[in-house]
């Protein structure tokens, strides 16, 4: 896989905007068909917190792109990951007992990507209609959703992914950081990720017929929000850097 050149307007290591290959985009035009919901398919991508960075913030684009008013796929996956790691990190009851180095085992990513695994990267070919491939590759509408609804995922972007200060922790970097956190950092990280969470159970229930309209921006952002904190920041910012 090459290398992409990092984006002079963001922090040294940023991948510039993103660029599917045919293969990303047909494998996951075939994936929000239905794939997602395979139980193997789905343990892979509980084991890996998601996917890589490039291909998280694929899975959402190209959902938007073909998709843009029911991004089903990626909220259901990106609720179940957020309420997950909040029950990790909740400090309340037994759960304070349990030992740092256990509680960042379980942050910790087991197995490959799954994209990865199956071989998909920038280079990747298919044979697919050329009509299925330009909208796949159509960023315009994820682009929108950032924008439009960046009160929800702002906040949350990482201080280290974006080397901006904010003490924000995307799920790689609190591991690092949990070797010497203490109990009021955790405390306002969990706090963090729990808001991230009630936020993203609101714009998934909205997605349901007797719900619809009732999200708001916050709640929308949320998923971008849960996409970062699960696989980091700098695909993103690279993507969304006018957001």
């Amino acid at each position: 896989m090459r290398k992409v050149q990092a984006s002079p307007r963001h922090p040294s290591g940023t991948p510039a905007r993103l660029v599917l290959s045919d293969g990303e985009v047909d494998f996951l035009w075939w994936f929000i068909q239905g794939s997602i919901m395979d139980p193997g398919v789905r343990s892979r991508l509980n084991a890996h917190w998601g996917m890589c960075p490039r291909h998280a913030l694929a899975f959402f684009a190209v959902e938007a792109a073909f998709r843009p008013h029911l991004i089903h796929g990626s909220t259901l996956l990106y609720c179940s990951l957020m309420e997950r790691a909040a029950h990790v990190l909740d400090g309340h009851g037994l759960h304070r007992l349990v030992p740092s180095t256990v509680i960042r085992h379980r942050l910790a990513v087991r197995g490959p990507c799954h994209m990865c695994a199956l071989g998909y990267g920038p280079h990747s070919t298919a044979s697919a209609p050329a009509e299925r491939l330009t909208q796949g590759r159509e960023i315009k509408t994820a682009l929108a959703f950032a924008t439009h609804n960046n009160r929800g995922w702002r906040l949350h972007v990482c201080g280290r992914c974006a080397q901006n200060g904010s003490d924000a922790l995307c799920r790689s970097h609190l591991i690092e950081e949990m070797a010497q956190c203490n109990p009021e950092s955790l405390s306002a990280q969990h706090a963090r990720i729990a808001e991230i969470a009630r936020h993203l159970r609101c714009f998934e229930r909205s997605l349901r017929w007797d719900c619809r309209d009732t999200d708001t921006d916050e709640d929308r952002g949320a998923l971008i929000a849960a996409i970062g904190w699960c696989s980091g920041w700098r695909s993103i910012l690279g993507t969304f850097d006018t957001c």
